[in-house]
């Protein structure tokens, strides 16, 4: 509960901007303003600890639409993590708008998988270019039927740590799928790598995709806490859920889809 989160918050717009530019001493432009988004964990934890109002919380933009029976969310990438880490930790119950805009979500990306033969599960990740100290590059990956921002064509990324994060809604369909990721070589020393890169313009003649293998201790970290909610009847979203904080502002996730 240290940090503070007020000197984010702009109350013109009731929204927190994306960071503070230390060397220039001023805040980012840029505001995080989509329900659909990782930042929505900070939102609530601000309003739970009163940094921040309760109506920031309405200010988050919720551009709807549909996919079949479910009502989608647009977010600003169309990543897995901007939908699914949240949900880490904390209970988005069904029924509800966010739950439902995570179904939706999941079902784009697994409708985009097979449309181009592969895998599903994009998200912000490494991708197969290096730097000249022959560090990868990192950049969003996401589906463009979900997306503001889209990735540009072209681009194919596929990280498993998304196939995690989806086995919290989809357990038998992420297991399915962590296996034709381990067929394609997504298996290392460390557990899954960071990321199978199937952009054409990146991939030799003769093969189908390129291994990015590094591994990011916050994806892996992701992957383990979605697994253990799997195995163990949701654990680290009731400890989440458990601070009376928290507790009290709870029924801010209870939204229902218009």
């Amino acid at each position: 509960w240290q940090p503070d989160f007020r000197f984010l918050y702009n109350r013109k717009r009731h929204l927190l901007h994306i960071g503070w530019r230390v060397a220039e001493q001023q805040l980012d432009d840029g505001l995080y303003d989509l329900m659909a988004s990782e930042s929505r964990l900070t939102s609530l934890l601000a309003i739970a600890k009163g940094d921040v109002p309760v109506r920031h919380w309405a200010a988050l933009g919720r551009p709807y639409y549909v996919v079949g029976a479910l009502a989608a969310l647009r977010s600003w990438s169309g990543s897995m993590f901007e939908y699914l880490m949240p949900g880490l930790v904390l209970a988005e119950p069904p029924g509800s708008a966010l739950h439902e805009a995570c179904r939706a979500a999941l079902r784009e990306q697994v409708n985009h998988g097979r449309e181009h033969g592969v895998p599903w599960g994009l998200s912000e990740s490494a991708y197969a270019v290096r730097d000249a100290s022959l560090a990868y590059q990192y950049a969003p990956q996401g589906v463009p039927r979900l997306a503001l921002r889209r990735t540009p064509p072209g681009e194919l990324v596929v990280a498993p740590y998304a196939t995690a994060l989806a086995a919290m809604l989809a357990p038998r369909l992420a297991l399915a799928t962590f296996g034709a990721l381990a067929e394609l070589g997504a298996r290392g020393a460390y557990g899954c790598i960071e990321a199978l890169d199937f952009s054409p313009a990146r991939v030799p003649a003769g093969e189908r995709c390129v291994r990015v293998e590094t591994y990011m201790a916050h994806h892996l970290g992701m992957s383990i806490v979605a697994l253990t909610n799997v195995l163990h009847g949701g654990v680290a979203r009731r400890w989440g859920m458990a601070d009376p904080h928290v507790e009290a502002v709870a029924s801010l996730l209870h939204e229902r889809a218009p």
